[in-house]
């Protein structure tokens, strides 16, 4: 609503969004946050080509949703939006991703087909940190398959 009323004043609102994920929080007031951010780059055009420049910005959501990924009840969602960041980010972004696509997989025997194919797409990035940070968790998540099967 204030991003609405005041389209230029975007970077104030994510910058003060941006301190409050760092503030102590349980996951509920966390999610609020993330979802005010992304609400505030899908409505406001001008945050869309802001928001490249915050990169730190994105990867700490991404982070945060790796580490939320066993307490949400709709991961696919989330997936679907990790995902995305995996194909239009930049690299840092990108190997923040991946990471957090590999604790969905981790923690969830029901996505982790996907995740492996998802993780499997990422092994071929031109970037070197996108990549270092798809095939060690894809290598894990083959050999935890593989001993649940022994």
């Amino acid at each position: 609503s204030l991003c609405q009323t005041f389209p230029r004043k975007h970077t104030v609102l994510m910058t003060f969004l941006s301190n409050m994920l760092r503030e102590e929080g349980d996951y509920e007031y966390k999610k609020a946050i993330v979802n005010t951010i992304i609400s505030i780059v899908e409505e406001n055009p001008e945050a869309k080509e802001a928001d490249c420049e915050h990169t730190s910005l994105a990867t700490r959501i991404i982070h945060l949703l790796g580490r939320e990924e066993s307490r949400t009840t709709t991961p696919a969602k989330y997936i679907r939006y990790i995902y995305n960041r995996v194909i239009l980010e930049n690299a840092p972004v990108r190997a923040a991703a991946v990471s957090a696509l590999a604790k969905f997989g981790a923690a969830s025997e029901d996505l982790l087909p996907n995740i492996l194919v998802l993780l499997q797409r990422t092994t071929l990035d031109q970037d070197d940190e996108v990549r270092d940070h798809a095939i060690k968790p894809l290598i894990q998540l083959i050999f935890s398959i593989v001993s649940i099967t022994n």
